[in-house]
């Protein structure tokens, strides 16, 4: 067994990318349906393996028993934040009436929390297998046991980010970071990936091309984080207004939704840029030009997505698929980047 699981490490690999952007489609339909406190306790769900199914299956003072241990949860935390110097966030952790509001019980919003959990352990197991898998390859490769075990040991640090986000009612701030580190782990897998694969394309790229990818991950990456943040602002607009009124959140959504509108239009022009390089100014591979031109129409499709989000009082439907090609968009740009790399690398030997 160990033997074939070294052998298909590469395999593998692509398995647990599917898996994690499963994930985040999961984690992004949790968010547009509100069903982030679907379980008030972690990593249990309603203090059971599998959640119940009804209000009658739990008991009389369930709010209160969980609202204690969150309670409780959180003064640990506090202190760990003080210790840090983070007591403006430890007083709100505290403070907050909000933070420490009891959830009613909902089958669907417990069940649709519970199954993106379900997902995550699933994430987990196959990133062990990966790093299982590490160990058997031949010939032996530090570099990947490395990045493999790494890859464990963010999930388990994501999934108790995940746990800090539930105890704090999805504190504003903590979402951001949540989001930062599934993107250190997508973009984590996507290099063992490359480091496993053969494909590498020896062709010498113009510096032009090299600093337009670069420029282009990094300009991704900080318009995803701004994304993030507006839509914590979202968040805190649909507790005022509700999901029935989602007509005036776009209005009352400050300079940060301005930004994050227009720096689209430059991400899409630079990205046109890059794909009028490859095509015209380059000689590469298909497969590098076909990656270019997908990256491309994705952008294309991410900005549509916004505008129908916009001008449509934000569909909760579209809501995950915008996160999905978002995350699916950084890591094309991250093994495009590597590609380019290594071109590089191997151009100054």
């Amino acid at each position: 067994m160990f033997n074939f699981l070294g052998s298909n490490y590469n395999n593998l690999t692509k398995l647990g990318l599917v898996l994690l952007y499963l994930l985040i489609l999961a984690g992004g339909i949790v968010r547009c349906t509100g069903s982030g406190m679907g379980c008030p306790d972690w990593p249990k769900c309603f203090g059971k393996y599998i959640p119940p199914t009804s209000v009658t299956q739990l008991p009389e003072d369930y709010k209160d028993s969980f609202v204690k241990g969150r309670i409780e949860k959180n003064k640990r935390l506090s202190k760990v934040l003080r210790l840090i110097g983070l007591n403006e966030t430890a007083d709100k952790i505290i403070n907050d009436p909000e933070i420490n509001q009891a959830e009613e019980f909902n089958s669907f919003k417990t069940w649709t929390e519970y199954i993106n959990r379900l997902i995550g352990a699933i994430v987990g197991i196959s990133l062990l297998f990966i790093f299982i898998s590490s160990i058997n390859i031949k010939p032996f490769n530090s570099k990947l046991i490395f990045l493999s075990f790494l890859s464990i040991i963010l999930v388990f640090f994501q999934a108790w980010v995940g746990s800090i986000v539930v105890s704090t009612n999805l504190l504003p701030g903590l979402i951001t970071f949540h989001v930062i580190v599934a993107l250190i782990i997508i973009c984590n897998v996507i290099l063992c990936f490359y480091i496993s694969s053969d494909n590498k394309e020896d062709y010498r790229s113009s510096s032009i091309l090299s600093y337009a990818i670069i420029l282009s991950l990094i300009f991704f990456t900080a318009q995803m984080i701004l994304g993030t943040e507006v839509r914590e602002s979202v968040d805190s607009f649909l507790k005022v207004f509700g999901f029935e009124n989602r007509s005036k959140i776009i209005e009352n959504l400050g300079s940060n939704f301005i930004i994050h509108r227009s720096f689209s239009l430059i991400i899409l022009l630079l990205q046109i840029f890059i794909t009028y390089l490859v095509f015209i100014k380059s000689k590469r591979n298909k497969e590098f030009k076909f990656i270019t031109f997908f990256m491309l129409i994705l952008i294309a499709l991410e900005i549509a997505v916004g505008a129908g989000m916009a001008y449509f009082e934000i569909p909760r439907f579209l809501q995950p698929v915008h996160l999905l090609l978002a995350f699916m968009i950084v890591g094309l740009q991250f093994y495009v980047y590597l590609i380019n790399s290594n071109v590089k690398k191997m151009n100054s030997l």
